[in-house]
């Protein structure tokens, strides 16, 4: 199909919010220097169906980012349409003497979460303060607090959730099969739409103590304030550790001991604070990037064995 044809099947489809040629810099926390070709926000669940019979129909390449964290795009160019969930909710479905069931929408940024259900003395999230991105990709993810070990998707009940077709269905927890960094959602590449969630009632003064406890640590041990997409890799397994006798599962530990922390190829450079951390110092491009994970991954593997997974997601 033509680029022209493309781009007037989606606008009929998609109307005036389709953008053509859209820079994504702004919408990555790595702010990467890359353009989507096409790009849609939905909003709705509606947009969402819209949008995604009109590519399953015409067989186009599609891509879903919500806050822009956890993704590291390794071109200048992402082909086909960039999806950027917007769909918001926050919605009190049923509340009892000791806990409450709260519908909330994937496009719902995970700082206002942690800060509101703190607020009315929820507990949930207090364990992810600091999270960047938003509840669709904390779910995509099953992101974690590991001390306390917290995830994300402990308190869901149900999901409602959007296939490749466009067809919206609900399924229970156990549907996305939770475990460490991994839902279901990434082999089916269903959408995660909204969710209900119980939330247990606590003292709002021990839920704030128990984040700003995360926060604090996250500040002495992780970068912020700069340019970056969060871990990059994954830990190794236990059985790996055991298998090449290794002192430690820490996926930072082996680039440090590889000699790599701080090491800078273009604008990209390995964390000094985390190596596990790899951040934009500059108007880094997706070569410059490809580069520098290349360099982890053959270093990693030459002198321990082990083959790094990732932990963002790779476009």
């Amino acid at each position: 199909m033509l680029k022209m044809d493309t781009l007037n099947i989606l606008r009929k489809y998609l109307g005036d919010k389709l953008e053509y040629r859209k820079d994504l810099s702004s919408y990555l926390t790595m702010k990467m220097k890359t353009m989507a070709e096409y790009y849609f926000e939905p909003e709705s669940i509606d947009d969402w169906m819209k949008a995604l019979k009109v590519i399953d129909k015409f067989n186009i390449p599609y891509h879903v980012i919500g806050g822009g964290s956890n993704i590291a795009v390794m071109s200048d160019l992402i082909e086909g349409v960039v999806l950027k969930n917007s769909l918001r909710l926050f919605k009190i479905e049923h509340e009892a003497d000791n806990y409450v069931d709260v519908t909330i929408g994937s496009g719902n940024p995970m700082s206002q979460i942690v800060t509101e259900t703190i607020k009315r003395g929820w507990s949930g999230f207090e364990y992810q303060r600091g999270l960047p991105g938003t509840m669709g990709g904390a779910i995509y993810m099953n992101s974690k607090w590991t001390d306390p070990l917290s995830y994300v998707g402990d308190s869901l009940l149900i999901g409602t959730i959007i296939d490749r077709e466009g067809e919206v269905r609900i399924e229970s927890r156990d549907y996305f099969s939770f475990s460490y960094d991994y839902s279901k959602l990434q082999d089916t590449k269903e959408v995660f739409l909204h969710g209900v969630f119980r939330l247990m009632k606590h003292d709002v003064y021990e839920l704030e103590q128990r984040a700003k406890q995360v926060q604090n640590y996250r500040h002495e041990t992780q970068p912020h304030g700069v340019a970056t997409g969060g871990c990059f890799f994954q830990n190794i397994s236990e059985k790996e550790q055991k298998k090449y006798n290794l002192p430690s599962r820490s996926a930072g530990y082996l680039i440090d001991e590889v000699g790599l922390k701080g090491v800078r190829i273009g604008s990209f450079q390995i964390s000094n604070k985390h190596a596990n951390f790899i951040e934009n110092v500059g108007n880094g491009n997706a070569s410059d990037l490809t580069k520098l994970v290349n360099k982890i991954e053959s270093k990693v593997l030459k002198k321990y064995k082990v083959r790094l997974k990732f932990e963002v997601r790779v476009i």
